[in-house]
């Protein structure tokens, strides 16, 4: 596997800038996945309850599933390829591979905060953030 790119905080809070954007529309995206694919399983169980095909808009659900699904990628490639690393679409929980002290770690970013002012080792996740300013 090769080596993961690491940020200094500044350059992790630069890079956030460029792909803010793209984890709240992949959050939107994911969201629209979810409920195409709630319609399309609530026209499969009609149609295995009743017989009745609804051929068109089974067509229509799953051509625009494909697409959402196109754009998710997008989506994904665009705040990876910069060495982002996501750890949760819901939460839009984006990490920054970092090195603290000599310890393997991330600086954390949760979308809905203003910037990047969490950092953890990487074995700890989540729930080991600490305040930048603790570095």
């Amino acid at each position: 596997m090769p080596l993961s790119r690491e940020f200094t905080l500044e350059e992790a809070r630069a890079a956030l800038r460029l792909v803010r954007d793209a984890v709240v529309e992949l959050q939107a995206t994911q969201r629209d996945l979810r409920a195409v694919k709630a319609q399309i399983n609530t026209i499969g169980r009609i149609h295995l309850n009743n017989g009745v095909v609804r051929e068109r808009e089974m067509r229509d659900l799953r051509a625009e599933q494909r697409r959402l699904g196109e754009d998710a990628q997008r989506l994904i490639r665009a705040i990876t390829s910069g060495g982002a690393e996501i750890k949760g679409i819901d939460d839009g929980l984006i990490d920054f591979p970092t090195t603290i002290g000599g310890v393997p770690a991330y600086w954390c970013w949760r979308a809905g905060e203003d910037e990047i002012d969490w950092w953890h080792p990487r074995s700890t996740g989540f729930s080991g953030r600490r305040p930048v300013t603790e570095v």
